[in-house]
């Protein structure tokens, strides 16, 4: 796996979704009900050109190399840029088939997701949350972490404070003890969206409140 990695960590994070037990108890079987479905949605993969896959992996070998040289290098990646990381890397094998990067602009990341959540506290199996999740990506002390702004279900509506209990619960963070995270994180000084892109800003030297 070429890089330094610090897309595949950020990508990483999206994982935390396929596998999320958040904590539904708290809501009875019929308010869930309201928002999920009994079975995932199709998310088909894209398939990238031998060129389109080169191209993404170059912005990662750019990251790794900044750092490297302690400079200042601003990387922009792409929706596509991140769906081609998606279907290529094997740490990012998980996503495949239930999470598609549709577009990046100011208001975050977009991605159409599907996530298996428990029935219940005592009930066995899942129901699905298929539909649109809109990420910020947010710098903090030693790593990055994701706030969930919005969800857009295919059916019904998810309730506010169900959205809010991911930023509560601080589930989408990167471990500030994963090696690429040790080792990249002092030297980014942000990383946020703008229309079209992500954005992962390095600085020529570390920032001082790592």
């Amino acid at each position: 796996m070429p890089g330094c990695a610090i897309l595949v960590t950020i990508l990483t994070v999206f994982g935390g979704l396929v596998l999320l037990y958040t904590f539904v108890g708290i809501y009875q079987y019929r308010t869930i009900g309201t928002f999920t479905e009994d079975t995932p949605s199709e998310i088909a993969a894209p398939s990238p050109s031998p060129a389109e896959t080169e191209a993404a992996l170059a912005k990662l070998h750019l990251i790794e190399k900044a750092v490297k040289e302690e400079r200042s290098e601003r990387v922009l990646f792409t929706a596509s840029d991140l769906n081609t990381l998606i279907s290529t890397l094997e740490a990012a094998k998980d996503f495949r088939g239930n999470t598609r990067i549709e577009k990046i602009g100011p208001e975050g990341i977009v991605a159409r997701m599907t996530q298996p959540l428990r029935k219940g506290p005592f009930q066995k199996g899942f129901r699905y949350l298929n539909g649109t999740f809109v990420f910020q990506p947010d710098l903090r002390v030693r790593t990055i972490a994701f706030r969930v702004v919005s969800i857009l279900p295919a059916k019904g509506s998810v309730p506010e404070d169900f959205v809010k209990s991911y930023a509560i619960l601080d589930l989408f963070r990167l471990d500030p003890e994963n090696p690429a995270m040790k080792t990249h994180a002092p030297w980014l000084t942000a990383v946020y969206t703008e229309e079209g892109q992500l954005v992962v800003e390095t600085g020529s030297s570390p920032r001082e409140d790592t």
